[in-house]
Protein backbone atom coordinates (compact mmCIF):
# COMPACT_ATOMS: atom_id res chain seq x y z
CA UNK A 1 0.00 0.00 0.00
CA UNK A 2 2.51 2.07 1.23
CA UNK A 3 4.51 1.75 -2.14
CA UNK A 4 1.83 2.42 -4.26
CA UNK A 5 1.12 5.95 -2.70
CA UNK A 6 4.78 6.66 -2.76
CA UNK A 7 4.96 5.71 -7.21
CA UNK A 8 1.32 7.38 -7.42
CA UNK A 9 1.37 10.01 -4.74
CA UNK A 10 1.55 14.19 -5.85
CA UNK A 11 5.93 13.43 -5.65
CA UNK A 12 5.91 10.26 -7.09
CA UNK A 13 9.19 11.69 -8.99
CA UNK A 14 10.66 12.32 -5.61
CA UNK A 15 10.92 8.78 -4.74
CA UNK A 16 13.60 7.29 -7.00
CA UNK A 17 15.46 10.46 -6.26
CA UNK A 18 15.31 9.81 -2.59
CA UNK A 19 16.09 6.26 -3.22
CA UNK A 20 19.08 7.76 -5.05
CA UNK A 21 20.43 10.03 -2.69
CA UNK A 22 20.43 7.68 0.37
CA UNK A 23 21.98 4.67 -1.55
CA UNK A 24 24.51 7.05 -2.66
CA UNK A 25 25.25 9.45 0.33
CA UNK A 26 25.40 5.70 2.28
CA UNK A 27 27.73 4.42 -0.07
CA UNK A 28 29.93 7.76 0.16
CA UNK A 29 29.65 7.40 4.12
CA UNK A 30 30.44 3.77 4.59
CA UNK A 31 33.47 3.62 1.71
CA UNK A 32 34.95 6.44 3.17
CA UNK A 33 34.42 6.28 6.52
CA UNK A 34 35.83 2.63 6.61
CA UNK A 35 39.23 3.62 4.86
CA UNK A 36 39.81 4.90 8.56
CA UNK A 37 39.64 1.45 10.46
CA UNK A 38 40.47 -0.62 8.17
CA UNK A 39 43.07 0.39 5.20
CA UNK A 40 44.74 2.98 7.16
CA UNK A 41 46.27 0.60 9.50
CA UNK A 42 47.76 -1.44 6.41
CA UNK A 43 48.80 2.05 5.42
CA UNK A 44 50.25 2.90 8.84
CA UNK A 45 52.32 -0.26 9.19
CA UNK A 46 55.72 0.65 10.18
CA UNK A 47 56.82 -2.99 8.60
CA UNK A 48 56.31 -1.77 5.15
CA UNK A 49 58.74 0.78 3.87
CA UNK A 50 57.31 4.31 3.80
CA UNK A 51 57.27 4.68 -0.05
CA UNK A 52 55.58 1.84 -0.64
CA UNK A 53 52.82 3.28 1.99
CA UNK A 54 53.08 6.50 0.39
CA UNK A 55 52.36 5.37 -3.37
CA UNK A 56 49.43 3.28 -1.71
CA UNK A 57 48.26 6.14 -0.29
CA UNK A 58 48.50 8.63 -3.33
CA UNK A 59 46.40 6.26 -5.05
CA UNK A 60 43.42 5.70 -2.24
CA UNK A 61 43.72 9.22 -2.49
CA UNK A 62 43.32 9.96 -6.30
CA UNK A 63 41.03 7.13 -6.46
CA UNK A 64 39.07 9.17 -3.59
CA UNK A 65 39.29 12.33 -4.94
CA UNK A 66 37.40 10.06 -8.14
CA UNK A 67 34.48 8.93 -7.52
CA UNK A 68 33.71 10.80 -3.46
CA UNK A 69 33.14 14.45 -4.58
CA UNK A 70 30.59 13.53 -8.10
CA UNK A 71 28.85 11.36 -5.35
CA UNK A 72 28.32 13.82 -2.63
CA UNK A 73 27.70 16.61 -5.70
CA UNK A 74 24.60 14.50 -6.96
CA UNK A 75 23.22 14.43 -3.69
CA UNK A 76 23.96 18.04 -3.21
CA UNK A 77 22.04 19.15 -6.04
CA UNK A 78 19.49 16.35 -5.43
CA UNK A 79 18.65 18.00 -2.47
CA UNK A 80 18.24 21.57 -3.13
CA UNK A 81 15.90 21.15 -6.39
CA UNK A 82 13.71 18.85 -3.56
CA UNK A 83 13.90 21.53 -1.13
CA UNK A 84 13.46 24.58 -3.52
CA UNK A 85 10.24 22.43 -4.95
CA UNK A 86 8.99 21.42 -1.22
CA UNK A 87 9.60 25.13 -0.43
CA UNK A 88 7.50 26.14 -3.27
CA UNK A 89 4.81 23.58 -2.93
CA UNK A 90 4.40 23.83 0.80
CA UNK A 91 1.02 25.81 0.82
CA UNK A 92 -0.36 25.56 -2.60
CA UNK A 93 -3.57 23.96 -1.21
CA UNK A 94 -3.23 20.61 -3.00
CA UNK A 95 -2.24 17.43 -2.21
CA UNK A 96 0.95 18.07 -2.30
CA UNK A 97 1.43 20.97 0.59
CA UNK A 98 1.04 18.31 3.23
CA UNK A 99 3.81 16.16 1.61
CA UNK A 100 6.21 19.11 0.75
CA UNK A 101 6.15 20.69 4.26
CA UNK A 102 6.69 17.31 5.72
CA UNK A 103 9.76 16.68 3.37
CA UNK A 104 10.89 20.00 3.49
CA UNK A 105 12.88 20.18 6.77
CA UNK A 106 14.86 16.45 5.67
CA UNK A 107 15.58 17.77 2.33
CA UNK A 108 16.88 21.38 3.64
CA UNK A 109 19.24 19.21 6.24
CA UNK A 110 20.29 16.99 4.21
CA UNK A 111 20.89 19.51 1.22
CA UNK A 112 22.87 21.60 4.39
CA UNK A 113 24.75 18.59 5.42
CA UNK A 114 26.16 17.29 1.49
CA UNK A 115 27.07 21.37 1.73
CA UNK A 116 28.77 20.53 5.05
CA UNK A 117 30.48 17.37 3.66
CA UNK A 118 31.91 19.31 0.65
CA UNK A 119 32.87 22.12 3.27
CA UNK A 120 34.50 20.14 5.96
CA UNK A 121 36.50 17.76 2.93
CA UNK A 122 38.02 21.30 1.56
CA UNK A 123 38.88 22.71 4.50
CA UNK A 124 39.78 19.89 7.07
CA UNK A 125 40.80 16.96 5.09
CA UNK A 126 42.03 18.27 1.57
CA UNK A 127 45.14 20.01 2.72
CA UNK A 128 45.95 16.47 4.46
CA UNK A 129 45.96 14.91 1.29
CA UNK A 130 48.57 17.53 -0.20
CA UNK A 131 50.66 16.95 2.36
CA UNK A 132 50.47 13.51 2.42
CA UNK A 133 51.25 13.44 -1.07
CA UNK A 134 54.32 15.92 -0.78
CA UNK A 135 56.05 14.05 2.07
CA UNK A 136 55.12 10.99 -0.25
CA UNK A 137 56.93 12.27 -3.23
CA UNK A 138 59.85 13.55 -0.45
CA UNK A 139 60.42 9.76 0.26
CA UNK A 140 60.10 8.47 -3.53
CA UNK A 141 62.92 11.57 -4.50
CA UNK A 142 64.92 10.59 -1.87
CA UNK A 143 64.82 6.53 -2.78
CA UNK A 144 65.07 7.35 -6.23
CA UNK A 145 68.75 9.39 -5.13
CA UNK A 146 69.86 6.13 -3.66
CA UNK A 147 69.41 7.46 -0.45
CA UNK A 148 69.50 5.40 2.68
CA UNK A 149 66.55 5.42 5.27
CA UNK A 150 69.01 7.05 7.82
CA UNK A 151 68.78 9.75 5.38
CA UNK A 152 68.13 13.42 6.55
CA UNK A 153 65.84 14.18 3.55
CA UNK A 154 64.08 10.45 3.95
CA UNK A 155 63.80 10.78 7.88
CA UNK A 156 62.17 14.34 7.67
CA UNK A 157 59.71 12.70 4.61
CA UNK A 158 58.96 9.77 7.02
CA UNK A 159 58.64 11.44 9.47
CA UNK A 160 55.88 14.41 7.70
CA UNK A 161 54.22 11.13 6.56
CA UNK A 162 52.80 9.52 9.83
CA UNK A 163 52.29 12.49 11.03
CA UNK A 164 50.41 13.42 8.07
CA UNK A 165 48.57 9.93 8.48
CA UNK A 166 47.79 10.17 12.02
CA UNK A 167 45.81 13.58 11.60
CA UNK A 168 44.02 12.50 8.42
CA UNK A 169 42.97 9.13 10.08
CA UNK A 170 41.42 10.86 13.24
CA UNK A 171 39.84 13.40 10.92
CA UNK A 172 38.42 11.45 8.42
CA UNK A 173 35.93 10.32 11.00
CA UNK A 174 34.50 13.57 11.66
CA UNK A 175 33.42 13.74 7.93
CA UNK A 176 32.10 10.50 8.11
CA UNK A 177 29.87 11.66 10.94
CA UNK A 178 28.41 14.45 8.41
CA UNK A 179 28.29 12.20 6.15
CA UNK A 180 26.59 9.36 8.06
CA UNK A 181 24.21 12.76 9.56
CA UNK A 182 23.49 12.95 5.51
CA UNK A 183 22.80 9.63 4.52
CA UNK A 184 20.06 9.37 7.76
CA UNK A 185 18.58 12.80 6.65
CA UNK A 186 17.64 11.32 3.31
CA UNK A 187 16.51 8.28 4.43
CA UNK A 188 14.38 10.23 6.59
CA UNK A 189 12.99 11.83 4.06
CA UNK A 190 12.52 8.95 2.22
CA UNK A 191 10.21 7.81 4.60
CA UNK A 192 8.23 10.50 5.12
CA UNK A 193 6.83 10.26 1.89
CA UNK A 194 6.05 6.80 2.55
CA UNK A 195 4.00 7.79 5.76
CA UNK A 196 1.67 10.33 4.55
Amino acid sequence: MASALIMTGPLWFFTPIQVATTVIAGMNCGASTLQSPLTWPLLQDEAIPAQYSGKQTEWLLHGSEIIFPPFNGVCTVANLVMAAYCYYKRNDGLATSAIASAKLPYTALAFALHVATTVYTLTIMAPYNQKLKVASRKINASVEKGEEKSSATQQEGIREFRDAQAVWKARNYGRGAVMLAAAVANAVALKVSAGL
